[in-house]
């Protein structure tokens, strides 16, 4: 028979936890056996759609009122780091919805605790479970498109409340201290990280961020990174004001035999003096489906999570964003060092 695991979940006013939520109750050998949500809302919520019972108004008393094997994070950026290193003192697998953290600060001082005590830490960013961001990657970093050359991707919406997300998640996204930014760390984290699986460490990069269009957020709600390598670059576009669609082709990747394109219509190869070709995508084993259902494989198998699940990618990610933030203070190109 195999392992029951047991898993707490450390906040629910991260909208995507209600996907997450479903995702771990769906898994046979998962017990949700508490909640860490102070708002009775959201309690409610869970209790409703979920069938969970039992909440805890701290994280430190769900983490000491509860034997786990896994802990779930999807609160404010601002708590990530302190979570993280409570419960991997107790030795607990920790994964969190994305970004790593507000900070590079807070994000290595969680790269340092998973280390020091040895269990599992998995940043979740979706677009890595969308199978046809995956197919280009995949056939790009394989060298199906020869030396790639740039790389670009354009994330976001209207606008959180204008899409209609929970109060409770838009109130700490909007704030800076909580969030570490706006717009741009919300969605160009997508890019960055894309990039970082594709061509690595950039040499140096150049952000700008602006209130655009909604006056009533005190942060950016337009952003752009530009990271620049030996011989690439790559662009990372986020939005908080976008009405209608985004592009038609998105991410693109450039290449010195060809260029491919996520559609719409699939993932389309344009080779170099040949007609376009929809690559076929391939379903993967279904341990490599979703976030959840990969890091129990990591648990259950005890490997680290790799690839674009990696927690070295992540904190590279959260590394770029925190060098953009200072780019787009000085006004200037910055170093990657």
């Amino acid at each position: 028979m195999s392992k029951v695991y047991n898993v707490g979940i450390a906040g629910l006013n991260h909208d995507h936890i209600w996907g997450l939520l479903k995702d771990w109750i769906s898994q046979p050998n998962v017990r949700i056996v508490g909640i860490a949500e102070s708002h009775e809302p959201l309690r409610e919520r869970a209790r409703k759609d979920f069938g969970v019972d039992k909440f805890y108004d701290t994280y430190e008393e769900l983490l000491d009122g509860e034997k786990l094997d896994i802990l779930q994070i999807a609160c404010e950026n601002s708590k990530h780091a302190d979570i993280t290193e409570y419960a991997a003192s107790k030795g607990i697998d920790i994964i969190v919805e994305k970004p790593m953290a507000e900070s590079y600060k807070s994000a290595l001082r969680m790269f340092n605790a998973a280390t020091k005590n040895k269990i599992k830490l998995m940043i979740n960013w979706p677009t890595n479970w969308n199978l046809s961001i995956r197919k280009a990657l995949e056939t790009a970093k394989s060298g199906g498109i020869g030396r790639v050359f740039q790389f670009k991707y354009r994330a976001g919406h209207k606008g959180p409340k204008e899409i209609g997300c929970s109060i409770y998640f838009y109130s700490w996204l909007y704030d800076p201290e909580r969030n570490g930014a706006g717009a741009y760390m919300d969605f160009c984290g997508y890019g960055a990280h894309m990039a970082g699986y594709l061509l690595g460490r950039p040499l140096s990069l150049l952000a700008t961020g602006k209130n655009l269009v909604r006056d009533y957020i005190p942060a950016e709600d337009n952003a752009i990174l530009v990271m620049e390598y030996d011989k690439a670059m790559a662009i990372a576009e986020a939005t908080w004001s976008q009405i209608g669609p985004g592009p038609s082709e998105n991410p693109v990747l450039y290449g010195t035999e060809g260029s491919i394109a996520v559609t719409g219509g699939g993932v389309i190869l344009y080779p170099d003096e040949k007609e376009p070709q929809i690559l076929p995508v391939e379903a993967p084993p279904p341990f490599a489906r979703s976030a959840v259902s990969y890091f129990l494989h990591c648990v259950e198998n005890d490997i680290m999570p790799e690839g674009l699940s990696s927690p070295e990618l992540a904190l590279q990610t959260q590394k770029i964003l925190d060098l953009g933030l200072e780019s787009m203070r000085l006004k200037k190109a910055i170093a990657v060092e």
